[in-house]
């Protein structure tokens, strides 16, 4: 690397100047001034041009071959490669955060630095955008850059890096029925498939698409239980059908209470099925779970069928069931099951007062 290095008087100070060859042979400089010794101003001449040297050395390890991409190139390979490893709900997502990047489009990507990055994200946070969104998106384009990277050398570092992101303003509790509530949903519900599928998220803990994907053969009437194995999701554009479940820990066996097998003996003689055998017939797990949150409203519940999911954990755990056990239940890993349901509900709380109250009186 070319270079040199010459200091000069400059406003009652002493201005560094270093000269330096980039990689493609041209020359250019940093400066600073307002020193006030000599060797101070040596001191960050040398820092400066040892990070100079290293930029230089990982520069020149940068493929050539994709030297001028832009980033709407870089993430049409990217999602060229993810398309060959992942489903398409997978790549689906990456092209929802990278519409939120989109004015970085046209850039060079060696050309981008983190306040562009930081511009974007400011952007969403004025949008209105919920914190945990603004970072599901940014980690997406944070794995696009660390492709770059890590695949194909086009960059040396990462822009994604030092982004101010506030916190959020308040946690969102979690809605979750108790017990006489849960009763009282159901004693008004009267459409039969929302019934079964009401029953199912609450007494055994179901996402969606787990309902959706459930089918006869994994519903073991005489010993009680229900076998997760597969879940009803979008498999291409406009095409759904039976996929993977949504991760390895949710591939599970599920205790089904005496009165809900009853309620699937009943279900069973009177509604039709499909050639998979599903249990409830859907078309698709977006249109369903709308529908059912409108009919819940309909009936005097402001829940969603995933808050009859927190209703399931959030009675399992005040009622003793340790977290590994209720992890295993929910398809979690004990981690996350831990970080959701670790709040403390009013049973919980009660429960633990009366126990307080005997060991202590």
């Amino acid at each position: 690397m070319d270079y040199n290095i010459s200091y000069r008087k400059k406003d009652k100070g002493i201005q560094a100047i270093i000269s330096y060859k980039d990689h493609t042979g041209k020359w250019r400089q940093k400066s600073k001034q307002g020193f006030k010794k000599q060797r101070d101003a040596k001191r960050y001449a040398d820092k400066m041009l040892e990070e100079l040297k290293k930029s230089f050395e990982l520069r020149k390890n940068i493929d050539l071959e994709y030297e001028g991409i832009t980033f709407k190139e870089l993430v049409k390979i990217f999602t060229k490669q993810k398309e060959l490893q992942n489903e398409y709900t997978t790549v689906n997502n990456i092209g929802f955060s990278v519409k939120k990047f989109e004015k970085l489009n046209d850039m060079k990507v060696e050309d981008i630095k983190p306040l562009h990055i930081q511009d974007c994200v400011n952007d969403m946070i004025k949008e209105g955008l919920m914190i945990s969104t603004i970072k599901e998106y940014l980690s997406k384009i944070r794995a696009i850059f660390n492709f770059a990277i890590n695949q194909y050398d086009i960059i040396s570092k990462s822009p994604v890096r030092k982004i101010l992101i506030p916190e959020e303003k308040r946690e969102e509790k979690k809605k979750a029925l108790n017990k006489s509530e849960l009763k009282e949903l159901l004693t008004k519900i009267t459409y039969e498939k929302f019934y079964i599928a009401t029953l199912i998220a609450s007494n055994c803990g179901l996402r969606a698409g787990e309902i959706l994907g459930l089918t006869w053969d994994c519903v073991d009437l005489k010993n009680g239980i229900l076998t997760v194995n597969k879940q009803w999701k979008k498999l291409s554009a406009g095409k759904w059908g039976l996929g993977p479940v949504k991760r390895k820990n949710s591939n599970r066996d599920v205790p089904i209470p005496p009165h809900v097998i009853k309620e699937l003996k009943k279900f069973k003689k009177k509604e039709i099925t499909d050639i998979n055998n599903r249990v409830i017939l859907y078309a698709d797990t977006v249109n369903f779970s709308k529908q059912i949150s409108v009919y819940y409203k309909r009936i005097g519940f402001d829940i969603s069928l995933h808050n009859l999911r927190h209703t399931y954990a959030t009675m399992l755990i005040a009622n003793g069931v340790d977290f590994k056990t209720a992890a295993k239940l929910l398809g979690h890993d004990v981690e996350m099951t831990l970080k959701t349901y670790s709040h403390v509900n009013d049973d919980m709380m009660n429960k633990a007062t009366n126990v307080v109250n005997s060991i202590f009186k």
